[in-house]
């Protein structure tokens, strides 16, 4: 059975604890590919792949979250992100009925998504294997604020996956676990930053047919999960972040094989990947890209390194096709599914936070082009954050926003930075961030793409793993053309992993 590089999105736990020794929780979960096309008016059809995890909660339920994106058509750009749950049930061995919905936000590719809210109720049959499912099902397709509607059949293709992890932050070192576990590593995962310039080439035109894409930066993030010594799965999501083509968005799922020179801390390879992409007037056409590159990686430490790469990116069905080089910096550890007592000197913990947060833009007068706040009062965004801590009270956060209400449908984000959380007292305590992102896209004069932010608010814990968090922050971009309060607020869930100290 296939297993994840490293679950991030865990919202199902109990721990065990008995003579002050851990016992890890497993789950069971599956990732999930989807294919349909959808009407986006009487005579336009638009492709849409969905790509999903999803935990079962128990016999009859399920919960988790997706991300779908054009691939076919004219809406390149098109990406919505958020929540989906359901429920589900043994047909015979064999044969699975599930029923759900999909509740997200997004837009783009200058698509009639109004503010950006995303309904999907869905019901399908899947076919079980040992290790994989096909399905086929029907779906409804609603952006309640804006003008797409479609019901249509789609196709699934799920792989089962399972882990295991503790809930709640658990800090410190080397940790003693029940005996009963035992012992079984994954392979080696990676998670980098990376920056990235585009060269468009000769005959790249923007979607008005006419004016020749300009060069521009991305930002992104990346994870790696070593199948061998030498190859590799990955995932990456950027967006720009400099140039004029602020909106536009990529996502990539590829292959990659690294080979090390001798016994040196240096290693040159090479990567494939398809894709979607599209938005900031850049012509992918329909939203399917590939890419291939070569890279060159360095070793800094034994968790630690930075590397260089150079390919080119190509849509299938537009005209853009561009030279890229960057750079990376990336963080390599592994993570234990469970661990017997003989082990427990070469494992610590390491704790995280998902959180699912609403946030909203005030000022909107001040984010639109052309200074108008186009008759709403404020500008409302889904988003979800992953906190990784470093220290007791210091963590790195990624995080991404996506418009559902306030006429700004098709704006989406991508956040990085640092934040601080105070000691809790009478289950309440403080946090306070400093981020960057990028972004761009439903008429948000973001500039370039590029902006930042501070801010902070207070938590309150619930239980050991659930807390409830409000927040205020100020963003704006360098030229001043983006800037507004903001208010966030959300539920927070914690857990954390077992991580190699090889």
């Amino acid at each position: 059975m296939i297993k994840p590089s490293i679950a991030l999105f865990t919202l199902l736990s109990t721990l065990a604890l008995s003579s002050n020794k851990i016992k890890l929780k497993q789950y069971n979960a599956d990732y999930q590919i989807t294919y349909e096309k959808i009407d986006i008016t009487n005579s336009e059809k638009m492709g849409l792949v969905g790509i999903s995890m999803l935990f079962n909660t128990n016999k009859y339920l399920y919960s988790g979250f997706g991300l779908y994106g054009a691939v076919d058509g004219k809406r390149g750009g098109f990406f919505t992100v958020g929540g989906d749950a359901g429920i589900q049930y043994n047909i015979n061995k064999y044969l699975k009925f599930k029923s759900g919905l999909f509740v997200g936000a997004g837009g783009g590719g200058a698509a009639p998504q109004g503010g950006g809210l995303m309904l999907r109720p869905y019901a399908q049959v899947q076919y079980y294997t040992a290790d994989y499912a096909i399905g086929a099902g029907v779906s409804y397709i609603n952006f309640p604020n804006g003008d797409i509607e479609s019901t249509q059949a789609y196709l699934s293709l799920n792989i089962p996956t399972s882990g295991a992890y503790l809930q709640g932050h658990i800090f410190g070192n080397k940790i003693s676990l029940d005996s009963d576990n035992e012992h079984t590593e994954l392979e080696g995962i990676e998670a980098s930053f990376f920056t990235e310039h585009y060269r468009p080439h000769s005959g790249t035109l923007n979607t008005d047919g006419k004016t020749p894409t300009k060069p521009y930066t991305l930002a992104g993030i990346k994870f790696d999960k070593y199948i061998s010594d030498n190859t590799y799965s990955y995932f990456q999501a950027a967006g720009a972040g400099g140039g004029d083509s602020d909106g536009y968005m990529e996502i990539f799922g590829g292959l990659g094989y690294r080979h090390q020179i001798a016994n040196l801390p240096l290693s040159l390879g090479i990567e494939a990947a398809i894709g979607a992409s599209g938005g900031g007037r850049v012509d992918t056409g329909g939203g399917l890209v590939y890419r291939s590159q070569l890279t060159a990686k360095a070793d800094i430490s034994k968790h630690l390194s930075i590397s260089g790469f150079a390919g080119i990116i190509k849509s299938v069905d537009g005209t853009f096709s561009a030279t890229s080089y960057g750079a990376t910096f990336g963080y390599k550890t592994a993570i234990f599914d469970t661990i017997s007592n003989d082990n427990k000197s070469h494992v610590t913990t390491q704790p995280f936070s998902f959180r699912m947060l609403n946030k909203s833009y005030l000022d909107t007068e001040k984010i639109f082009k052309g200074g108008t706040s186009r008759d709403v009062n404020r500008v409302d965004l889904l988003g979800c954050a992953i906190d990784w801590y470093l220290y007791d009270n210091i963590y790195l956060t990624g995080q991404t926003y996506w418009a559902y209400k306030g006429k700004a449908g098709g704006y989406a984000e991508g956040v990085f930075g640092i934040g601080y959380r105070s000691d809790s007292y009478n289950s309440f305590s403080f946090y306070t961030e400093l981020l960057a992102g990028v972004g761009g896209g439903g008429g948000i004069d973001i500039g370039g793409g590029l902006w930042g932010s501070v801010g902070g608010g207070i938590s309150y814990a619930l239980n050991d793993s659930w807390e409830l968090t409000l927040g205020v922050d100020y963003a704006r971009n360098r030229s001043g053309s983006f800037s507004s309060s903001v208010i966030r607020f959300g539920t927070a869930y914690k857990f954390s992993m077992l991580e190699s100290e090889e």
